[in-house]
């Protein structure tokens, strides 16, 4: 069954988070561990910022742990608080979706905290695969994902890259104005996983330009008319500078 569920032959209805790892992270043992999905949380608004979700998840956590499941997990329509949420309880990126959901508006995003052994090796397996495809699939599919939740996304994602001698010189040289921005988008991306790259970059004032430009592919005019930058000129100029402090601090990063 669950190889049947991995290659889409079958659903088994109430059952989204473990057929979505098998079938669209393509691994079916997801769909054979036991696991436990929260399907929503709610803190009236007058006792919210206490830690109250937070204990409810840990509460359920534990449960789970208890009862030998391999995995919890969640799906919800992506945005930053709540990802950052369900972040803060321990819970890691597994995967987003490739449509915006009716209801929300937002990309679907499920996020998965492992609990046996089996559980953590599949965890590492499907984030390590979706770090490998992240710099092709974004530009393809999630263009217009809100940028911020973007550069946190990417920062949590397992570093995949490691820059070389001959990537070090062609970003002095870009940052000295010296290669054009066409030539260095490969680069750029990169840039992008490798470790400690966008924890620090997702709190720069440059980081939305960063994430639209190089990351999600916009065009100079499209960055002009959202105000990121005033053209072509003005905005390699700010992602130079970008790259300039990056190598200035690369040992910190």
């Amino acid at each position: 069954m669950a190889e049947q569920v991995a290659s889409g032959k079958r659903r088994v209805r109430g059952h989204l988070l473990p057929q979505s790892l098998a079938s669209h992270s393509g691994f079916p043992e997801a769909a054979s561990q036991r696991g436990l999905r929260t399907i929503r949380i709610a803190v009236t608004a007058g006792a919210r910022r206490l830690g109250i979700g937070r204990s409810l998840v840990a509460a359920a956590t534990a449960g789970a742990a208890e009862e030998g499941l391999d995995y919890t997990g969640t799906s919800f329509g992506g945005n930053s608080d709540l990802c950052a949420f369900w972040d803060s309880c321990g819970l890691e990126l597994a995967r987003i979706g490739l449509q915006r959901e009716v209801t929300s508006g937002e990309y679907p995003v499920q996020m998965v905290h492992a609990l046996s052994a089996e559980g953590t090796v599949l965890l590492e397996q499907v984030r390590a695969r979706l770090a490998r495809h992240w710099l092709v699939l974004v530009p393809l599919n999630w263009k217009h994902l809100d940028p911020g939740l973007l550069a946190d996304m990417t920062s949590g994602l397992p570093p995949t890259c490691r820059p070389d001698a001959a990537d070090i010189r062609d970003l002095q040289h870009y940052g000295n104005g010296h290669r054009g921005f066409r030539l260095m988008v490969p680069v750029l991306r990169d840039l992008s996983l490798v470790r400690g790259v966008m924890s620090w970059m997702r709190d720069h004032a440059e980081a939305h330009l960063w994430c639209r430009a190089v990351l999600q592919g916009w065009s100079w005019p499209e960055l002009q008319e959202e105000g990121l930058c005033s053209g072509q000129r003005d905005g390699e100029d700010r992602l130079r500078g970008l790259v300039r402090e990056l190598l200035k601090s690369w040992q910190e990063v």
